[in-house]
Formats: structure tokens, C-alpha cells, sequence
């Protein structure tokens, strides 16, 4: 019988422990990136011994059906590629650190392993990476009741103390000691304790220990925080490369995503220039005559300034990854407090971020057209990361964001007054309805918030019933977009 599954959220806190403690946890992580890197390199392994066999390359080519997929599935378990084929695997290795890792816990690295090379094995990844030494990793449990765990305010994790053996090498108790005056965490540890994670992160150039709680049922709700619970509220939402347009029946907007979240281009591209040329400075066998890497298997020797400068990168990108996810959360929060029934189109993300196929030219002047497309804007902004937060913060009232089909709706293209659909460029920004102008991303959003209950059309009725609330909330909306200190968005409105 299949184990319910019950709602979790985590909690992180930071560990404040004494040298010797992080001397056992590192040794711990060490044996732990051991441990992944050998589950990662015998899945590689079993993913290419699938592909190389010549009955699963002929069943590729035929069209699919459930006996092909069935066979399919056969032959991949023959070979031993799947999670728990992979899970037998770690039992070898992790019976040789049993002091320092256990069974759960290898486990789980050996899961994450399996995960990381099947989305190369269905082509959804180009590459697996292993763990180098000073790579961020993360060590979880299956249950907290043996190994990583969390009792009475302690976070216990290795062999217990006995009377042979009062103080074990690999036996740690680490306090979690919450801020009096943060009535969030004393709240969430009062709830049953699923499992324990433990992260190894490298902030401003020291490394830093954090402990996250996965705890049963929902988070407590903050004092200062507005949730909309009424389903019958409709938020929706036109989600661009940059921008978010937000449609209800309290307030139209057009929000940049992740203002806060400044990119210093110049100093990245300096750093960028500096570590390239260092790197082929020290490693002039590995480059041809014109500059680019050779092919095949290279040894790479970095120098003590390449060094340095990577590790200055690094910690810029983590400031703009901590910021923008600050700003997301903030978002998300301002949405859900608009109402709870939250619409929005399907959108990959990946294809906007290639570069386009087909090769065109400038009609003014004849010059072939950059292949870019919107990767630096999603890179910078981030959307996808957004829709999931908004998701994950509405399965803690037992909802899901409702993704609407984008094809069959053309919410872009549709206009509900004449029931007709008209293609446009992306350069045009505005919906010219005879006497008066309608931005496109807001209309799209508006669009969307009145979708039938099927989500793969437009409710025109619905649309009808609200269109004069929306055009003026819409117009004013412009006027505050116009005089607006963002160029970003006084560009959607120019």
C-alpha cells in the first residue's frame, strides 16, 4: 500500500559550531562527494551500455507505442539503470564509510546521482558534472529517526557515545539556536520533523554550514503577510523574459522582475577577460593556433590569480541568485494576496533562451540579424523561478497554479470584442481598439484571468462582464508606467 504523502516545507538555519566540529563535517562531505561521484560514474556507465545495445537502438526508431515503451523500460532494468539498481550499487561504497555515512543518506546521493544522468539518458541535459572539491553539495535523510537527524533542538549525526567509547571520531551534536524575537521558526519547529538536510555553501570566501528542516504540514503564517483564500478571486498573469503582467479585479499592473537585482555587466566581463587570458596563459598546449580549445581528453593548471578571480565571481553570482530569489518571494506574496485562483500560459523558458535557427537580414540596411534571442534577460530575471515559488506557495492551501493552453488560446493574438485573432510582431506593443489603445501584455493578462474553466479558451462573456473595470484600472496603470524610473518599463509603454 502506497505511504500517503503529507505537505512539507523546510526551514534553513545557519550552524554556529566550534574548528573541530567543522573538521568532522567536512570530513563527512568529503566521503560524501566520494560517494556521488562513484554513483555518478558507474549511472554513466549503465546509461551507455543502454544506449549501445542494438535492440534498444532499433526500438528508438519505431513509433511509440506501449509495448515499445515496455521493452524500452525492460532493458534499461537488465542493465541496472534505474534508482533503486543504483541504490544496490551504493551499498558497496557506502559500507566501507558506515562511521561517517549512512545507508539513508548514501541513498539518497545515489538517487540524485541516477536523476542527474537520466536527464542525459531522454537528451534533457548535454552533460553531467561531477563534484569537484570545492563544490557547494548537500547531504540529506530518508526519515529522522536514524543517522542525520533532529531532536530536542540538536542536530546528532554520526555513531552515539558510549561507555568504551564516550567520544566517537565521527559523532557530532550540533545546537540550532533560533533568534528569540523570530516567532516564524519557534512556530515551525513545533511541527513533526520529516527528514534533515545539511548544506555545505561558500559565502564570501569562507565556508558556511546550514541545516534545513523538512517539516510536516504548512508554514505558519506571518503576521505582515495578506493571503487571499476566496477561490473565486482570479489573478492573471502574462509572464515575459522580464516582465510580469498582473490582471484582477483590484488592480492591473505591469512589474519588472527582480528590480533589486543589479548585474555589474562591465566588472563580470573584465573578470570574465582576465580569468581567459590567465587560463591560456598557464595552459598554451591546450589552445590552437586561432585561439580555440583543442578536442579530446586536457589537463588544465590554474594560477593562483585565476583562482582568486573565480572565486570573486563566484560570490557575485551568489549575491544576485540570493536577491533575485528575495525579490521573487516578495512577488509571489503581492500576487497571492490579489486571490488565490491564479492563471497563467505555458511557456518554455529553454526555447526562449536558444539561439534561433533561421538566418535573416535587416530590411533597412541589409546586415544579417543577430541569432540571440532573450538567454542574458532570463538569466538576469529569472520567470520560471517565480511560477514556481507562486506554485509551491499554493499547494500550501491546497491549490496549484492553473497553466492555461497556450496554443489553443492565443491570448496575444485574440481580441474579444470582435471574436477574431490577429498575429503580431513582438515590436508591437499596443491593441488598437478604434477610439482607444490597450497595452499588449496587460490585455494579454486580462485575457487570461477570464479563461473558461477548461483553460484552452477565452470567456468572452466573463471578459465582457469585467472590461470596464479593467480599462481603467489599465489607463491608470499607464500614467504611473510612463513617469515610471525603470527604462525597462517605460519601453513597454513608449
Amino acid at each position: 500500500m502506497a505511504r500517503k504523502c503529507t505537505p512539507t516545507y523546510t526551514i534553513e538555519f545557519p550552524l554556529n559550531i566550534p574548528a573541530w566540529q567543522k573538521h568532522r563535517l567536512e570530513k563527512k562531505f568529503k566521503i560524501a562527494r566520494t560517494v556521488y561521484n562513484s554513483c555518478l560514474g558507474e549511472a554513466r556507465k549503465r546509461h551507455r551500455s543502454v544506449k549501445i545495445d542494438k535492440e534498444y537502438r532499433a526500438l528508438l526508431k519505431e513509433l511509440k507505442t506501449k509495448e515499445r515503451d515496455h521493452r524500452l523500460s525492460e532493458i534499461r532494468l537488465a542493465y541496472g539503470f534505474s534508482e533503486y539498481g543504483l541504490q544496490e550499487f551504493v551499498k558497496l561504497v557506502q559500507h566501507k564509510f558506515k562511521g561517517n555515512i549512512g545507508s539513508f543518506e548514501a541513498q539518497k546521493l545515489a538517487t540524485r546521482a541516477f536523476q542527474a544522468v537520466e536527464k542525459l539518458h531522454f537528451g534533457k541535459a548535454r552533460k553531467i558534472h561531477f563534484k569537484a572539491f570545492d563544490d557547494d553539495i548537500s547531504v540529506e535523510n530518508k526519515s529522522n529517526h536514524t543517522g542525520l537527524r533532529y531532536i530536542d533542538g540538536h542536530i546528532l549525526w554520526g555513531d552515539k557515545p558510549t561507555k568504551k567509547r564516550p567520544n566517537p571520531k565521527n559523532w557530532l551534536c550540533m545546537p540550532i539556536a533560533p533568534k528569540t524575537n523570530d516567532e516564524y521558526a519557534h512556530l515551525a519547529l513545533m511541527d513533526k520533523t520529516k527528514y534533515v538536510r545539511i548544506l555545505r555553501r561558500e559565502v564570501r570566501g569562507k565556508v558556511r554550514y546550514f541545516i534545513q528542516l523538512i517539516q510536516e504540514g504548512y508554514p505558519p503564517t506571518k503576521r505582515n503577510r495578506k493571503v487571499s483564500n476566496d477561490e473565486n478571486k482570479r489573478v492573471g498573469l502574462d509572464i515575459g523574459p522580464s516582465t510580469i503582467a498582473i490582471f484582477s479585479d483590484l488592480t492591473v499592473e505591469l512589474r519588472e522582475l527582480a528590480p533589486e537585482c543589479s548585474i555589474d555587466e562591465p566588472r563580470l566581463r573584465r573578470f570574465q577577460r582576465a580569468m581567459d587570458r590567465s587560463k591560456q596563459a598557464t595552459n598554451s598546449d591546450n589552445f590552437k593556433e586561432d585561439g580555440t580549445i583543442k578536442k579530446g581528453r586536457l589537463e588544465w593548471n590554474y594560477s593562483k590569480r585565476y583562482k582568486k578571480l573565480r572565486k570573486i565571481r563566484k560570490e557575485l553570482y551568489r549575491k544576485i541568485a540570493a536577491k533575485r530569489k528575495i525579490s521573487h518571494e516578495k512577488l509571489a506574496n503581492d500576487i497571492l494576496a490579489l486571490g488565490s485562483d491564479v492563471r497563467v500560459e505555458t511557456m518554455r523558458f529553454q526555447s526562449l533562451q536558444k539561439r534561433t535557427k533561421k538566418t535573416t537580414r535587416n530590411k533597412k540596411n541589409g546586415k544579417i540579424n543577430r541569432k540571440k534571442r532573450f538567454g542574458k534577460s532570463i538569466f538576469r530575471h529569472a520567470p520560471a523561478m517565480l511560477l514556481t515559488i507562486i506554485d509551491r506557495k499554493l499547494g500550501y492551501q491546497g491549490r496549484s497554479l492553473k497553466k492555461i493552453d497556450t496554443y489553443a488560446t492565443k491570448a496575444s493574438q485574440f481580441n474579444h470584442l470582435t471574436g477574431t485573432y490577429t498575429k503580431k510582431q513582438l515590436s508591437e506593443r499596443w491593441n488598437n481598439f478604434g477610439k482607444f489603445r490597450i497595452q499588449r501584455d496587460l490585455y494579454s493578462a486580462f485575457l487570461i484571468g477570464n479563461t473558461t474553466e477548461t483553460l484552452n479558451s477565452v470567456d468572452v462573456d466573463l471578459c465582457n462582464e469585467h472590461w470596464n473595470n479593467f480599462v481603467q484600472l489599465h489607463n491608470r496603470e499607464i500614467v504611473r508606467l510612463k513617469e515610471s524610473a525603470s527604462e525597462t518599463l517605460r519601453w513597454f509603454v513608449a
